[in-house]
């Protein structure tokens, strides 16, 4: 989660040119490790990829895990989904905005964290941005 100046840094997350029907939604950058990957490494290389953002981590910010059917999979299978979600906050150390080509997302750009609502958005936004509040906050409501 790379956050500056009240505004969020987004994907969008675009699956069209393999599911026609698919509606993109605005995302935290991210994705899956490779094989062997550190997950701070990970984290680092997915922002690099959607958003063209070097970054630096610099702290933990909470962890999620979620469950998907079978039949909600995009890829046909029998087997359910186990996923888990690392949410580090980060700061941009380099680099430019540029959008990631024959990938997942299609887009990128920052946005005001009081403007979220009107996005189309994933939910791990909104997660993230409550723990942001919290982290900043420093845990009071």
């Amino acid at each position: 989660m790379v956050v500056r100046h009240s505004k969020i840094l987004l994907a969008l997350w675009d699956m069209r040119s393999r599911w026609p029907g698919f509606t993109p939604r605005w995302t935290l950058p991210g994705g899956g490790v490779e094989l062997g990957e550190a997950i701070e490494d990970g984290a680092v290389r997915e922002v690099s990829e959607e958003t063209g953002y070097d970054v630096r981590l610099t702290g933990l910010l909470d962890v999620d895990a979620g469950h998907i059917p079978a039949e909600s999979r995009f890829h046909p299978t029998d087997k359910p989904l186990q996923n888990v979600a690392v949410l580090y906050s980060a700061e941009i150390t380099g680099g430019e905005l540029e959008f990631e080509v024959d990938g997942t997302t299609s887009q990128a750009g920052w946005f005001d964290l009081e403007e979220l609502s009107r996005l189309e958005r994933t939910s791990r936004v909104d997660w993230a941005v409550k723990a942001h509040h919290h982290h900043v906050d420093g845990g009071r409501p």
